[in-house]
């Protein structure tokens, strides 16, 4: 199977490099309400419920130093994303079978470590980003010494890492949650059928992503950036154009979901365009 032609520009938004927290209109100073009965940190990274808030936020200033997307800024990141799809409970009992999970975008590994949490054998978990947020994350789930899944900086719509060109056609399931939303229709696109040459027949990709009832162009005029929203239809035919381009067929289900239906508030979508939802998804290669 054949790579997209990889791209010689850096394909992380301008947005995301650093910049002034009173300036974002995506940066809250306060992410209490983020500390929802959380269970991982208390009970596996042993963070006292006394210290979480001051962990959260120290944590989440540190990693917004290193790049600004929203998602750190509203702290949206810290509610769980992987354990709400329907089909976790599947994606649970397949990786504690030995199915192979990378996770696309996994910022801190926090459904990774989710994921370990519950049972999942964390040697077969990969985790996958374009900046390594990696050394933070074993200071946020003080997990150094036990967490063994393993870490590859890379951009999927650049040049790959060797080691990720390792793990071509050995995944069971790729995980990618609010990756693919940053992009317009060509780099989805692309970066879809990049996550296709990871995958074999049986494999999943399962994730979210930001979406809109209306399929459409949206220009965030607050990240100076123009994206593709999919609705579940424009989705639906995103997998059937990377199926004909990778010679691969896929099935796909999505659900559009509200923000407050997502564990967000509902104002973490002010700035953006109306009637933004979101989409969460399974994709599915037959064997």
């Amino acid at each position: 199977m054949v790579l997209p032609k990889a791209s010689p520009e850096y394909s992380e938004p301008e947005y995301a490099k650093p910049q002034d927290r009173a300036k974002a209109p995506y940066y809250h100073s306060n992410i209490d309400h983020r500390l929802v009965p959380e269970e991982l940190l208390e009970k596996y990274s042993h963070v006292a419920r006394e210290q979480q808030l001051e962990h959260i936020h120290l944590i989440r200033d540190k990693t917004w130093d290193i790049r600004a997307y929203p998602c750190i800024g509203l702290g949206s990141w810290f509610t769980p994303q992987l354990s709400r799809l329907p089909v976790y409970d599947d994606i649970l009992r397949h990786v504690k079978e030995g199915a192979v999970l990378m996770d696309i975008g996994t910022f801190l590994g926090h459904d990774l470590r989710r994921l370990a949490f519950d049972g999942a054998s964390s040697d077969k978990l990969y985790g996958v980003d374009i900046v390594n947020h990696f050394d933070i994350s074993y200071e946020f789930f003080r997990d150094r010494d036990r967490f063994k899944g393993q870490f590859i900086q890379s951009d999927i719509l650049s040049t790959l890492s060797p080691g990720l060109i390792a793990l071509q056609g050995k995944v069971d399931i790729v995980l990618v949650s609010q990756v693919l939303h940053q992009w317009d229709w060509g780099n989805q696109v692309k970066a879809a059928e990049t996550m296709v040459t990871f995958t074999k027949p049986g494999s999943w990709i399962v994730g979210n992503q930001i979406g809109n009832p209306v399929a459409q162009d949206v220009h965030l005029k607050s990240l100076s950036t123009t994206v593709w929203r999919h609705n579940l239809d424009s989705f639906a035919k995103m997998f059937e154009a990377v199926g004909t381009a990778t010679s691969s067929r896929w099935e796909t289900q999505a659900w559009l979901r509200t923000f407050p239906e997502m564990g967000w508030d509902a104002k973490d979508g002010a700035w953006m365009e109306p009637n933004v939802c979101v989409i969460e998804f399974v994709a599915r290669r037959p064997l």
